[in-house]
């Protein structure tokens, strides 16, 4: 990351944040909620007895909101949010993260009570992800199967509208990506940081998963391409996909790529991997290893930093023995695991 890269990131978090992360004082004693480390930990504080996976963060630089799918309502799958905050301490060389409830409507703001309003149905709704576009418009795309099979769907707000009206005149849709959607399975889509691909995985070739790409058609048309109608053939990626298995969840941070996949030479059922971009292609998919996989299930990893201390965090959903039931959201530190290919 470049030194005018970075720095646009720093302000981005200290406005997000509304103030700077405190400064600890040296004798100060301080009672730690969830201590992150290069072992995952279980988000024990906003998990539940369901399912509780398929998460994202709008504003990863200074945690805050994390929204993600659960069950937990006894019937289909929502997304739903919760407060998370990340605190490093140095003191004790701790990284703390804190999650407190909120979901009641009448605490949440107007945008994200209008929003879970909308996209929320009896159907079910996967995969959340922001994506703030880099012209006027920024985007809450999602999955639901209320069509009987699983279509990428977002909606959209003006940036400039944004705060300046109620959230029911800002926000628009939900509207379904007909440019990319099937009638199969659609899922999971991921913007490079260049906004030059849109990632996603699909079955629509089989009966298996693999991940495909669309080419974006640039800023200035980016609105233009995700509201049209005309369907983009998208390309299989051979690297990162396999024929007999099934390869799913992609989520891209810089010039990583993290997936899920349960091809042979894993630990059992699905398992986290990485790619890296290098010179324009992705390397061949490397598992995260036994540390942070096991012989259960590790599902859609997201992975995000945390400027305090320079460190990528990652955050995925398990149903390992030891969580609260079914499936769970776990923390890591992701660095130690991610390593450029071998020259």
């Amino acid at each position: 990351m470049n030194y005018l890269k970075r720095s646009v990131v720093i302000l981005l978090a200290l406005v997000l944040n509304a103030c700077p992360y405190p400064f600890w004082p040296d004798d100060y004693e301080f009672e730690y909620d969830i201590i992150v480390t290069d072992v995952p930990v279980n988000l024990v504080s906003i998990n539940s007895s369901y399912d509780d996976y398929n998460s994202d963060l709008p504003y990863p630089y200074t945690g805050k909101e994390l929204y993600f799918s659960s069950n937990r309502s006894g019937h289909d799958f929502n997304i739903i949010l919760r407060d998370l905050s990340i605190s490093y301490h140095e003191k004790d060389d701790v990284l703390n993260v804190h999650c407190s409830y909120v979901g009641d409507y009448a605490e949440l703001t107007s945008y994200q009570s209008e929003l879970l309003e909308l996209v929320n149905t009896y159907d079910d709704q996967l995969g959340p992800l922001f994506f703030f576009g880099p012209q006027e418009h920024s985007y809450f795309f999602y999955a639901d199967n209320r069509e009987g099979d699983f279509d990428i769907k977002f909606t959209h707000h003006l940036k400039s509208d944004f705060g300046t009206h109620s959230a029911q005149e800002v926000i628009n849709g939900p509207d379904s990506l007909l440019v990319i959607n099937s009638d199969k399975d659609d899922l999971y889509p991921s913007i490079t940081p260049d906004q030059d691909k849109l990632y996603f995985c699909s079955d629509r070739e089989g009966e298996r998963f693999n991940i495909y790409s669309v080419p974006l058609p640039g800023a200035q048309s980016l609105h233009d391409f995700f509201t049209g109608s005309e369907a983009v053939e998208p390309d299989l990626n051979a690297v990162l996909s396999t024929s007999d298995f099934n390869d799913k969840c992609p989520y891209i941070y810089e010039d990583i790529m993290v997936f899920t996949s349960d091809r042979e030479g894993g630990f059992g059922g699905f398992d986290l991997y990485f790619s890296l971009l290098v010179n324009g292609n992705w390397t061949a998919p490397v598992n995260f290893g036994p540390k942070i996989n096991t012989e259960y299930d590790e599902y859609r990893p997201i992975l995000f930093p945390f400027i305090d201390i320079q460190m990528n965090l990652m955050i995925f959903s398990s149903d390992r023995p030891g969580g609260l039931g079914g499936f769970d959201l776990y923390m890591v530190k992701a660095d130690s695991y991610i390593s450029p290919p071998a020259r």
